[in-house]
């Protein structure tokens, strides 16, 4: 496994939800700068049940990546402005109005539609330290 594996830059995956039911089982959160800047990058065995939460974000580029990603863009509110199947490596993508993007593999997005509310849950880590407090 690499390095700078997104996982590793971003351990708190949580479920992705659309309308209540489950899109993407481990969707992790880019909090900090590096895990921003180096995004899906470095991750070149993303998992079919695997996505990235990029916060703050309305443009995204493939450059340096060998394989396609699949990118939602959302508002403020979680709600879908954009959805790309297939960004192809040494492209990049822009949308106005976008506060977050979330980026997975190609195929991943195929039941979501702009209009419809995304949701990111909570991650199991998350709830054991509160717990724990």
């Amino acid at each position: 496994m690499a390095r700078f594996r997104i996982d590793r830059l971003a351990p708190d995956a949580a479920p992705l939800e659309v309308g209540g039911r489950l899109l993407i089982e481990r969707c992790h959160l880019a909090r900090t700068p590096i895990a921003r800047a180096a995004g899906l990058l470095l991750t070149s065995d993303l998992g079919p049940g695997e996505a990235l939460w990029i916060p703050r974000c309305r443009a995204v580029h493939t450059l340096g990546m060998r394989s396609p990603i699949a990118c939602a863009f959302l508002d403020g509110r979680g709600v879908v402005l954009r959805v790309i199947d297939r960004l192809d490596p040494w492209r990049w993508a822009f949308q106005s109005g976008a506060r977050a993007v979330v980026e997975a593999l190609p195929g991943s997005f195929d039941a979501l539609a702009p209009g419809r509310r995304v949701r990111r849950g909570s991650s199991p880590g998350r709830r054991r330290r509160a717990a724990t407090r």
